[in-house]
């Protein structure tokens, strides 16, 4: 039997005396970022926010196999901030307007708002039923060998989607449960009807924006979190579904997010702690306008390609130099504090950054 043909179905439960303490957990670690984005500049809030929203495009199509420039995404957020309610030219402003929307959290959510939402998402595409509800059976699938698929899950047929979508809608507006606890089951509900005929894990998770934005935004992309552990995210999703008595046992999936929540906490710190010590570092050196080029690139790349260092060929790819000249631009940043020399010589010879 399909868990929608089934006396259990739409009633997602959790088991709170498994869930309390992650939950508990969460909520410590976002008061701590909360306090740490407070101590932030101005500029450096908007930044930390450019980057949440951005990685959360990005990654969230990149859990489905898609991708998106990300200096596309992020100068199509900027814009769309600049110039609210404009009409999106192209894709990537479409889906900047979406992020935004679904992080702005306001009112309750409803169907027209989905629609918009999938109207967004597949802006100048051609795709099935865009911007209401699907109209044919849809069956999720795991590619097997040979051509044969093997069937994860079969959705509610079309015609009891609108019905499921409103009281998925009601239920939703009217849920008192804590906020992490709200979104999971609101992710898992709306992947479980999967209403549109494409792009449901894409707003499924645009809705817990939604969710959290209603009680404070998150601090981070959820989605990069999600991605770093894909594999994981669908296996939580089949787990969360299994047929309990009267009910629908979702406990492994609200489990699984919650987790995902407290690594994406401290994604967030580490971010923020790296935005401090880069402008610190852009602050403390006066670096020359192609050296700073350089380094703000490097930048740019976060936390793992600071900590490579660099080396004369990538210093002159980027900056447009000579090795002899980058070589020279590097000595002139050791001698004045700005780089370290590390242990290799000759042509290996790197620098690290002095943070």
């Amino acid at each position: 039997m399909h868990i929608w043909n089934s006396p259990a179905w739409p009633h997602f439960r959790h088991d709170p005396a498994r869930t309390e303490a992650p939950l508990a957990a969460f909520s410590i670690r976002l008061g701590a970022i909360s306090g740490l984005h407070e101590s932030l500049s101005p500029d450096e809030r908007r930044e930390a926010f450019l980057r949440a929203v951005t990685n959360e495009a990005v990654s969230s199509f990149a859990i489905e196999g898609a991708s998106l420039p990300t200096a596309e995404v992020q100068a199509s957020v900027v814009a769309s901030l600049a110039h609210r309610g404009a009409e999106p030219r192209r894709r990537a402003d479409a889906i900047a307007d979406l992020m935004l929307e679904a992080r702005a959290g306001q009112g309750a959510l409803d169907a027209p708002t989905l629609w918009h939402w999938h109207r967004l998402l597949f802006h100048g595409l051609e795709v099935e039923d865009k911007g209401r509800w699907r109209s044919f059976p849809m069956v999720i699938t795991r590619s097997a060998t040979a051509g044969r698929d093997e069937v994860l899950y079969t959705a509610p047929p079309p015609d009891r989607v609108p019905a499921m979508m409103d009281d998925f809608l009601t239920a939703l507006a009217g849920d008192p449960r804590p906020v992490p606890i709200r979104a999971a089951l609101a992710h898992l509900w709306f992947e479980s009807v999967h209403p549109f005929s494409d792009g449901n894990g894409r707003l499924g998770r645009a809705l817990v924006e939604h969710v959290f934005a209603q009680g404070g935004a998150l601090p981070f992309s959820l989605s990069r979190q999600i991605e770093a552990d894909k594999r994981g995210y669908y296996a939580a999703l089949q787990a969360g579904r299994q047929v309990t008595g009267d009910h629908l046992d979702a406990t492994p999936f609200v489990l699984w997010f919650l987790d995902r929540l407290i690594a994406g906490v401290d994604d967030a710190v580490a971010d923020a702690r790296f935005l401090v010590a880069r402008n610190a570092y852009l602050a403390r050196h006066a670096l020359p306008p192609r050296a700073a080029k350089v380094l703000r690139r490097l930048f740019a790349e976060g936390p793992g390609r600071i900590a490579q260092g660099l080396s004369a060929a990538p210093y002159a790819r980027i900056a447009g130099v000579s090795a002899a000249t980058a070589t020279r631009d590097l000595a002139e940043m050791e001698a004045s504090g700005a780089l370290q020399r590390g242990p290799e010589g000759g042509r290996s010879t790197r620098y690290l950054l002095v943070l």
